[in-house]
């Protein structure tokens, strides 16, 4: 196990940028036993945040969003709930008059993964931050990078970002972006799944999705992935969103993207009570969640990420910002056995009141 160093959350006992160094170096690796479990201990455990009312002096307790638990899992339902409505209000495709299997859309959905002969689940991990780890020579901000690669085929373009993993700890990171111009895509069917495939051979060739790469891809992947223009990480796929279709047998874009972002883990069940190593977890989806948790925080990154200008073009209305300052200050954090402490007091002191108040102790007595 790697050197712990503590944190300012004593229910996360390493240093954020030693744990990232650890993960790198070998000295620590996200299929530990200790890591795991310190991880669900981290997100079972409730904590407060106390904010005080600066005019009144009134204080009010808060419950701590993390990942997994239920304010986590509430925060990211209303995120996809907000997204769907606003989705469900518009159209981004239309037919293409004489192709009855084919369609104009402004929606591509990307899937990368990365190449695991090459790096390690750590190292992929990594990849996905925005900025450098100090001490350690990694490469970072790819994303960004395929982003801009995108910008030179496509043009300017909004984009909703999520950083989930596979069954095996690697993370594969989806991309929603959504285009000022249109791309034809042709409808593919394989085992019973309709998917909708870009079929312009000028974007494809940018891509590196044509023919003759594709051809390549069998005979030789490593080198197809090698000289691909877009992303030389690993396989990259890429679909187009058409309304009224499912994503992977979700009923829209939205609800695949959030699929593990919004279940809660933490209350009424026991799913991850007593949980194993996670490479023992039977449950698919629990292990792509809990993998994908965990590479999140060890790393740092956000799991979802989005900004102003997805949400102007699929028309969020930004919600109005607050006039001055706010009367709320959080004041600290703490933990659940200290909260419910706290909590008895209050209840005592409150009876305590309630009955001198009514004068409810002289009559018992």
């Amino acid at each position: 196990m790697g050197t712990t160093v503590p944190s300012s959350n004593p229910d996360w006992p390493y240093d954020p940028v030693q744990l990232m160094v650890d993960l790198l170096t070998g000295t620590e690796t996200l299929d530990s036993i200790g890591l795991q479990k310190n991880l669900v201990d981290w997100m079972s455990s409730n904590d407060y945040n106390v904010f005080k009312n600066l005019e009144t002096g009134e204080q009010i307790y808060a419950m701590q969003c993390k990942r997994g638990n239920i304010v986590h899992a509430t925060r990211k339902s209303k995120q996809r709930d907000q997204i769907c409505e606003a989705l469900d209000g518009q159209e981004f495709d239309y037919p293409m008059k004489g192709f009855k299997s084919r369609r104009m859309t402004r929606m591509l959905f990307f899937t990368l993964s990365f190449d695991q002969t090459k790096y390690t689940k750590e190292e992929a991990w990594a990849m996905l931050r925005s900025s450098p780890i100090p001490g350690v020579n990694c490469s970072y901000g790819e994303l960004n990078k395929f982003s801009a690669r995108l910008s030179k085929i496509f043009g300017k373009h909004a984009k909703i970002t999520v950083k989930e993993a596979q069954q095996n700890g690697y993370p594969a990171p989806h991309i929603l972006i959504l285009l000022d111009e249109p791309v034809m895509v042709q409808m593919h069917e394989h085992n019973g799944i309709v998917t909708w495939r870009v079929c312009d051979p000028r974007v494809l060739r940018r891509l590196g999705k044509d023919t003759k790469t594709r051809k390549m891809a069998f005979r030789d992947p490593r080198k197809a992935i090698s000289i691909n223009p877009v992303w030389k990480h690993g396989y990259m796929d890429v679909q187009g969103i058409i309304k009224g279709y499912r994503v992977k047998k979700r009923k829209n874009i939205a609800t695949y993207i959030f699929k593990y972002l919004t279940k809660c883990l933490t209350e009424g069940h026991d799913e991850i009570k007593d949980i194993g190593p996670f490479c023992n977890i039977d449950n698919k989806g629990l292990k792509t969640t809990m993998y994908t948790h965990l590479g999140n925080k060890c790393f740092r990154t956000r799991d979802l990420v989005y900004g102003k200008a997805f949400k102007e073009k699929i028309g969020i209305v930004p919600q109005a910002a607050q006039d001055g300052p706010s009367v709320w200050k959080r004041l600290r954090t703490i933990p659940d056995f200290v909260y419910d402490f706290v909590m008895k007091a209050l209840e005592k002191r409150r009876i305590k009141e309630f009955r001198e108040k009514y004068g409810l102790d002289a009559l018992s007595s």
